[in-house]
């Protein structure tokens, strides 16, 4: 007796043969159902976002939106852009693109092509126009949220009437906020390559020359800045105790520098900065240079004797005044 086997089935055949094409549609029709139920998902939370917003004092609005980036980003075009705050802090830009991952939409990547206008209160606009001014936020829950700004070939113009704005151009721009323990917040500011309007000791140190500049502080009680404007929400802030703590800064300005490693600083009943920080001046004093300040004869005399031309002293802020050690710089930077 013989035994002959069935014949393969060739339906068996085919179905292994389609099954990867088969797999390949369903895990691409899921992909593009995920994306499209995604980009639903961020235009409720965006609308969401603004009313909650808008509710507690806050503005997020837009004249027009466009979501694209399909399959794999989640690409973001706003224009008439405005985002403010109780305190009369604003930013408006004509157009703003976003981006964001796919599988992360609460961080998302900035870039403002035509640039932004920061609006000051109590102070006036201020358009920023720039060769790339970008930022990215992310943890908007957290107060303040973690926010970076970086912009390249920068030019700072204040509107018609407005104060003037302590940085009229920078080459390169860092700004990086962040949020910490114990209701904390802290502050990383970085510009080089910059032209500046300081007043006081810091424009007797820059002057009309090319800047950099770096600043590092700590700002305690910070859920405490808030109020209706500007002005309420530091008075609150400094009544709960709120003060800027400087872990470093340095201002470099041609043969200039100045530096305050440590210091306390907070803001007194007229918006004037008071306290004290440990700062050290130099400056070398050209042959023939003029003697212009206090500042140029103290280096000059050190100069003449064969020591560095350095300044160690505290720098005080009171009664409305700047004294490096005895000698009154001016009146003292104001808050509001």
């Amino acid at each position: 007796m013989t035994h002959n086997d069935a014949a393969p089935s060739r339906k068996a055949r085919r179905s292994r043969l389609f099954a990867p094409f088969i797999l390949a549609a369903l895990v691409a029709g899921g992909w593009s159902y995920g994306w499209f139920w995604l980009r639903g998902q961020a235009e409720q939370r965006m609308d969401a976002q603004s009313a909650d917003l808008k509710s507690r004092g806050y503005d997020l609005s837009w004249g027009g939106r466009t979501f694209s980036g399909f399959p794999f980003r989640m690409n973001l075009d706003l224009t008439d852009v405005r985002v403010a705050e109780p305190t009369g802090w604003a930013v408006r830009a004509p157009q703003l693109k976003g981006e964001a991952e796919i599988f992360d939409l609460t961080h998302w990547v900035l870039v403002a092509p035509q640039g932004v206008v920061l609006t000051r209160p109590e102070a006036g606009d201020v358009t920023i126009t720039g060769q790339a001014l970008r930022a990215s936020i992310s943890h908007i829950k957290e107060y303040p949220p973690r926010m970076s700004v970086e912009g390249v070939k920068l030019i700072f113009t204040p509107a018609p009437g407005s104060k003037p704005f302590q940085l009229v151009s920078a080459d390169n721009m860092q700004l990086h906020v962040r949020g910490g323990p114990d209701d904390q917040g802290a502050i990383f500011f970085k510009a080089g390559g910059a032209k500046t309007a300081f007043t006081g000791l810091l424009g007797r140190i820059a002057q009309d020359k090319t800047a950099s500049m770096l600043l590092e502080t700590r700002l305690s009680h910070v859920s405490q800045l808030r109020g209706r404007n500007w002005e309420a929400a530091v008075k609150q802030w400094s009544a709960a105790g709120g003060q800027i703590t400087f872990q470093q800064s340095q201002l470099l300005a041609g043969d200039a520098e100045g530096k305050a490693e440590s210091g306390v600083l907070s803001v007194d009943s007229q918006g004037r900065l008071t306290g004290a920080l440990e700062v050290a001046i130099k400056e070398r004093v050209r042959p023939g240079q003029p003697i212009r300040n206090a500042q140029q004869a103290l280096a000059a005399a050190a100069q003449a004797v064969g020591q560095e031309p350095v300044i160690e002293a505290s720098l005080k802020f009171e009664n409305g005044r700047s004294f490096l050690g005895m000698i009154d710089t001016g009146p003292a930077p104001t808050v509001y």
